[in-house]
């Protein structure tokens, strides 16, 4: 599969979810054929523990891509606020140094 780190890791999330809720679904077929809560019980513990698990994992996943997502997106706009800013910074810098500065005009009027 090839992809960004954070697209594998949303379709592994989702496949997590998929399996989860299979296994909740068998689990549930299973306890639904037993009329007695001894028998539904270790279909509840170990399906309905896994399945949920399984979902948890997934959900991890999926929110773990958004987080990587967001990040990149943040550092991303944290490098053209800084390229903007140092551009700006060479701007003015040019600008101050293209005009003759207060001490400069002064010298200049007391010379003339």
């Amino acid at each position: 599969m090839s992809g960004s780190p954070t697209t594998r890791l949303r379709f592994l999330g989702l496949l997590f979810w998929m399996a989860g809720g299979v296994v909740l679904t068998f689990a549930w077929m299973g306890m639904a054929e037993l009329a007695y809560v001894d028998g539904q019980m270790p279909y509840l513990v170990s399906g309905g523990a896994a399945g949920l698990a399984l979902i948890i994992v997934g959900s991890t996943l999926i929110l773990s891509a958004a987080m990587f997502d967001a990040a990149e997106r943040g550092a991303q706009r944290t490098a053209e606020l800084l390229k903007q800013a140092a551009d700006e910074a060479v701007e003015e810098q040019e600008r101050a140094s293209a005009e003759p500065s207060e001490a400069d005009v002064k010298s200049e009027a007391a010379a003339a």
